[in-house]
């Protein structure tokens, strides 16, 4: 047993050149917001773009670029902590400025988010400072927090939008 540990460590100290990565449908493009295409979350989804919470092995609902909420008690007002000092790849600072962006951006009338509907609950996004993002819901919604763990829901630099398809920049 103490010879497989050290062959299995061993493997471990190796230099490491390559990633293969086997699918059966190529992405069209890489901007999870933009397209309908399920392969274009598996690449991207937590590797470049991450919402502000994400769905955990057990299904929980748990902390990505927000550290925790708060939910009113009328379930209308979800309250966001965000994680201080992340960027995108670019530099740009993460900030509540990006989540009302994005989530304006899902809504707007010309949006192609495949995935629309799960923002349709927002009735407003606000920044009493750069680190809290209020969304105010139309009412209640038990799934939105769940809603906004799906790779539809992630984070995107208003400088970068427009060419994430080819040229993704995120925080993840």
């Amino acid at each position: 047993a103490g010879a497989l540990a050290l062959a299995a460590g061993g493997a471990y100290a190796q230099e490491q050149r390559a990633l293969v990565v086997g699918m059966q449908l190529e992405p069209p493009m890489l901007d999870p917001t933009a397209g309908a295409a399920a392969a274009i979350r598996e690449v991207t989804y937590a590797n470049i773009f991450e919402g502000l919470v994400q769905i955990s092995g057990d299904g929980a609902v748990v902390p990505a670029l927000a550290e925790s909420w708060d939910i009113s008690d009328d379930g209308l007002v979800y309250t966001f902590d965000l994680r201080e000092g992340v960027t995108f790849h670019d530099g740009t600072p993460f900030a509540c400025e990006i989540v009302t962006f994005s989530y304006e951006r899902a809504l707007a009338p010309d949006s192609t988010n495949a995935q629309k509907g799960l923002f349709e609950p927002i009735a407003t996004t606000e920044c009493p400072d750069p680190y809290t993002a209020v969304v105010t819901l139309k009412q209640p919604s038990s799934r939105f927090l769940f809603n906004m763990a799906w790779g539809d829901a992630v984070m995107v630099a208003p400088g970068t939008a427009e060419t994430n398809k080819t040229s993704p920049v995120g925080t993840g």
